[in-house]
């Protein structure tokens, strides 16, 4: 059954990219993906976990690219079920399996994994600190944990935060370098890895082609009216985030974990 206008308009952001299946790349985009690949070591015969998975594309990009096992985890029903399909129609389940965990509070055991990433679900995260330490409790000893997050680098507009987290239906605070880097500041990491790079807003003429490329190519078979809605709300959704990403950075980064005994060092 297809949505009616009015679904369309009234549909939550996270349950609007589940139906049209969006990709969602990370933050930063596929330069992202092949920076973490490269500085993760990802390889066959580890197994990861990609925690706030969304729609599984960093999943997919992983295991094509280095032939990792990854698991996907996402608090969402809709985006894990999302997931999951797009890895079978890419022919990756073999490699890719996705399930509806909080990454607050996930059900593996300790030490599960040899490596655990994240694509910037974080900053979508109530309790962050309840999320980094589920990362670190899976991850193996001297396993890596790495991430990319967007912080601000320039003062964003009055009303534009509120604008973006009326979108996503989550605050959004004004978040800096220092605040993601202090997250990971424990005993049980070390630095291993970090960088900074554009966040990269595009031309408003990208942002249109863009929604009506997706409004034609998932809404075909919808009415003119649900085809309509869907191209205004996505105009509006990736114009307001564009906006957003001019007074934005990226900083990209990798922590090993360690034993509780392990030897201290002073330059890493």
């Amino acid at each position: 059954m297809t949505p009616t206008a009015e679904r369309v308009r009234q549909t939550p952001y996270v349950e609007l990219l589940a139906m049209l299946g969006e990709s969602n790349l990370p933050p930063g985009g596929l330069a992202t993906v092949r920076t973490l690949a490269q500085n993760l070591h990802l390889r066959p015969g580890l197994r990861a976990l990609h925690a706030g998975c969304n729609a599984g594309f960093l999943s997919r990009e992983m295991a094509r690219r280095t032939g990792v096992e990854v698991v996907g985890v996402d608090i969402s029903p809709a985006m894990a079920e999302a997931a999951r399909l797009r890895a079978k129609e890419e022919d990756l389940h073999d490699l890719v399996s996705h399930e509806c965990q909080d990454m607050r509070r996930l059900t593996f055991a300790d030490e599960t994994f040899d490596v655990v990433f994240s694509g910037g679900a974080l900053a979508f995260v109530r309790g962050h600190d309840q999320a980094v330490a589920e990362m670190i409790r899976v991850t193996k000893q001297f396993g890596l944990i790495g991430d990319t997050q967007l912080y601000y680098a320039q003062e964003p507009p009055a009303g534009l935060l509120d604008r973006v987290s009326e979108i996503i239906e989550v605050p959004v605070p004004q978040y800096s370098r220092e605040y993601w880097t202090d997250l990971y500041r424990t005993d049980l990491l070390q630095p291993y890895w970090r960088e900074d790079t554009e966040a990269g807003s595009v031309d408003d003429a990208d942002v249109e082609a863009y929604a009506r490329r997706m409004t034609g190519s998932r809404a075909a078979d919808w009415s003119e009216e649900a085809q309509e809605a869907l191209y205004t709300r996505l105009l509006h959704i990736f114009r307001t985030f564009n906006e957003n990403m001019k007074y934005l950075r990226c900083t990209n980064y990798a922590y090993r974990r360690l034993r509780a005994d392990s030897e201290p060092a002073l330059f890493v």
